[in-house]
């Protein structure tokens, strides 16, 4: 039985790149940046492990887990919070060490 995203993204051990399959059925290979709880939902911050033509090479995007299912977060706002938690969670580890 293989796991589901969730589990894979909320294991420690796990910090290696996912693959999940979008829409259309094509393997997307994504790097694993953050898994941010917000709102009583799980968000993953990813980064495309192939760059599109134009794509900055510091691209992030967020996404909405639900168990083996993975939606992009297009509404702005939303992935403008799930960024800003992350900020402060990394700026807080960073003081720490």
């Amino acid at each position: 039985m293989s796991k589901q995203l969730i589990d894979i993204l909320l294991d420690p051990d796990n910090a290696g790149d996912i693959t999940f399959f979008d829409k259309d059925g094509k393997a997307v290979e994504m790097a694993q940046i953050a898994v941010i709880p917000y709102n009583g939902d799980i968000y993953a911050i990813l980064a495309p492990k192939e760059l599109l033509a134009d794509d900055d090479p510091n691209i992030a995007m967020v996404y909405k887990v639900d168990g083996d299912d993975i939606q992009l977060v297009e509404d702005d706002e939303t992935a403008d919070i799930v960024f800003d938690l992350y900020d402060a969670l990394y700026e807080e580890q960073t003081k720490r060490d």
